[in-house]
């Protein structure tokens, strides 16, 4: 067929097909074998077996997925011989979050090259760290993936001991870094998030310092 002139049509080859009108099904839809039955016996239960298909279709791309709205949460860090890492969180002035372009602001009241350099530990290296509360509205947090990875029960401890309320983490972002744009380390200035029925979103974190 050189020229394609029909709403619905399979292009060569057969992997591909285009519905630009209705499909008619004219004798019924099969059903499909590989889906269980319903067997929920209420309301309650016929409505988390909705959910949880509604969840597998966006999960597949047949719906569209769920935007995360980010929020941001102060942390408070008073653990012992976390001296340099409180000092450095308590730089920042404000944080502002943009849900559209999925930007993460952190103006700082000092300059970065002011702040204090200490070793961040598991092999993130020595920079200038400070660290924000984030959340998107899931909780418990090891329902959401971080960077392809599920936040684990070792990421609520250290949320609850920042003084984060339940649906959030923290963030440790080596500001030096990320003013610089430096992405050839660890710490980038990016990040992803996912959870079940939710789109993946690349967030970016800025760095704004004082003139």
């Amino acid at each position: 067929m050189s020229e394609y002139n029909a709403k619905n049509y399979t292009e060569q080859g057969g992997e591909v097909t285009h519905i630009g009108g209705k499909i008619v099904y004219d004798n019924g839809l099969m059903p499909n074998m590989s889906t269980a039955d319903v067997t929920s016996d209420t309301v309650a239960k016929v409505r988390t077996s909705l959910n949880a298909l509604i969840t597998k279709l966006k999960n597949a791309g047949l719906m569209v997925a769920d935007a995360f709205t980010m929020q941001y949460a102060a942390v408070t860090d008073s653990v012992s011989g976390h001296a340099d890492r409180t000092y450095n969180t308590g730089k920042i002035s404000s944080v502002s979050v943009d849900n559209e372009d999925h930007i993460i602001t952190i103006t700082l009241s000092d300059k970065v090259k002011n702040l204090k350099d200490f070793d961040g530990g598991n092999g993130w290296g020595v920079h200038k760290w400070l660290g924000i509360g984030l959340g998107v509205g899931i909780s418990p947090i090891t329902d959401l993936y971080y960077n392809g990875t599920a936040l684990s029960s070792a990421d609520v401890s250290e949320a609850t001991a920042c003084d984060l309320s339940a649906g959030y983490f923290v963030r440790w972002v080596a500001a030096d870094l990320v003013l610089a744009g430096d992405n050839t380390q660890k710490s980038v200035d990016n990040f992803t998030l996912w959870a079940d029925g939710y789109a993946e979103t690349v967030y970016k974190l800025v760095i704004v310092e004082p003139e």
